[in-house]
């Protein structure tokens, strides 16, 4: 218990309280307060600020709030009833055993993901709730938060716990490798716990897809045919509006073309095959936008899409393979065309988007990244009631289009220096405490917290091991070590 503490609450849902200075508590602490008349409650410090006292024999205290999360009767809790006012009660910080019966007790008959443990309470794992999944996510941290390592622990849990397809666009070649496991002496876990994992691992990653560069054994590649026309001019850079005979031209000339099977190999033989003047001039803009040579077309081969079985569990798109911006511009807009245009099928579908500020940034620089903002924005406004969920991730969130960062309901924030990024965050996800947002800024390497659906209340946590490799690597920092004597 700690010494001279005072906590009240006029309203049966929260609580103030003050303590001394030298027994303050961490914001998003767990605590237990015993009221006079012996009732007892768990709750949550989520503001405190430092003042003088007004009595009670000490000088400088700490005042704060919270919410109370549950009453304590026996060895259980019962939800609050609105009924749990009191004028004064006495404040402990929770034991871990109280925490983790709250937190297991929150999940109900759903399902757990565990990410690592809650921050101050030993041993208690912290698990986000998987349903909450089905509203979009926003992931934010600095690079070297451990943003992208708590991405692929989140992703291995999906994989594992649940039965949702899963889509990651991935720019830095993060995730080609979750497909395969760390040796048991990596991942923490006891041999029997590693075999039975690894067991029920073996069976998702034959179910895993990565499409990469040419050399890869899935290559990712697109026939410009199955582009939806939107994209298909987009990509020769054609307005209707500005350029009406050219792109009549190109409407003309895709028409005497097989539907979906032709490339842009086929659409230059036909501009060349023709004596009107506009298509001839419609295949040397092709020519000299250099649009046939992009390492992104399917050629003679299968595209991507025809040859992904019907059992997939994920797959990831390596648009780091690929060689330039513009053609990861043109993949990126590509699948969540193509995802947005299956969206009548309803398959429960969480699209990933790593470094989600290259792919739907505030403000398009060519007329692909335009395209794929559009569509991660109608997602964003109407994906869910076709079973579309988005989990954006990014290390610069004043860069992401807001129509979409505004859209996301779940909050993941990991350390972040920027005051300017803070006060951005606080404001945007405001069902987040405004004093956790704040503390970011302290965060250490794997450490932050979850909001929104997919956590009981704020939840502090610090990640846990990887299953599986990472895809892509930082440069050696073998230059700032000492060469000589």
């Amino acid at each position: 218990m700690i010494k001279s503490s005072r906590a009240f609450s006029i309203d049966g849902r929260s609580f103030s309280f003050e303590v001394p200075i030298e027994s303050a508590l961490p914001i998003g602490a767990y605590v237990q307060l015993t009221a006079e008349n012996g009732r007892e409650f768990l709750g949550q410090v989520l503001d405190e600020r430092v003042g003088q006292a007004t009595g009670a024999g000490f000088d400088d205290w700490v005042q704060g709030r919270g919410n109370l999360l549950a009453e304590l009767e026996g060895s259980g809790s019962v939800a609050l009833d609105g009924s749990a006012a009191f004028g004064a009660a006495q404040l402990h910080p929770a034991d871990s055993h109280m925490v983790a019966a709250h937190l297991d007790a929150s999940l109900g008959s759903g399902v757990g993901l565990e990410l690592g443990t809650v921050q101050g309470s030993p041993g208690v794992p912290a698990r986000l709730h998987a349903r909450g999944f089905g509203r979009h996510t926003f992931l934010c941290g600095q690079s070297g938060s451990g943003k992208t390592y708590t991405l692929g622990i989140l992703l291995e849990r999906l994989l594992l716990d649940t039965d949702i397809t899963i889509v990651v666009a991935d720019p830095n070649s993060d995730f080609v490798n979750i497909a395969t496991m760390r040796p048991a002496a990596e991942t923490g876990l006891d041999r029997a716990t590693y075999g039975e994992v690894a067991a029920r691992y073996g069976d998702v990653a034959s179910r895993i897809h990565v499409f990469g560069g040419e050399a890869s054994p899935n290559r990712l590649s697109v026939r410009f045919g199955r582009l939806t026309p939107e994209q298909q001019t987009k990509v020769l850079g054609i307005d209707p509006i500005a350029d009406p005979e050219i792109y009549n031209a190109f409407v003309r000339t895709v028409a005497g073309l097989h539907e979906g099977d032709y490339g842009i190999g086929d659409v230059i033989r036909a501009t060349r095959a023709s004596f009107a003047d506009d298509q001839r001039r419609l295949g040397l803009r092709i020519e000299n936008l250099g649009v046939e040579q992009l390492s992104v077309w399917a050629g003679d081969a299968d595209p991507m899409g025809k040859v992904l079985p019907d059992d997939a569990r994920m797959i990831v798109l390596d648009l780091g393979a690929l060689g330039s911006d513009r053609e990861s511009n043109i993949a990126a807009a590509a699948l969540l065309g193509h995802l947005w245009a299956q969206r009548h099928e309803r398959e429960p579908t969480i699209i990933v988007i790593d470094e989600a500020h290259n792919v739907c940034p505030q403000q398009p620089t060519g007329p692909n990244q335009e395209l794929a903002t559009e569509h991660l924005i109608r997602i964003a406004g109407e994906g869910r009631k076709f079973g579309l969920y988005l989990l954006l991730a990014t290390q610069r969130p004043d860069k992401v289009h807001p129509n979409v960062v505004s859209q996301c309901d779940n909050v993941i924030l990991m350390k972040v220096n920027s005051a300017a990024d803070i006060a951005s965050l606080s404001q945007t996800f405001s069902y987040a405490p405004e004093a956790l947002v704040a503390q970011a800024a302290g965060f250490g390497l794997g450490e932050g917290f979850a909001a929104g659906k997919i956590a009981p209340d704020p939840l502090l946590f610090r990640s846990g091991r990887r299953l599986t490799f990472e895809g892509g690597s930082d440069v050696p920092s073998t230059w700032a070590t000492r060469s000589g004597p």
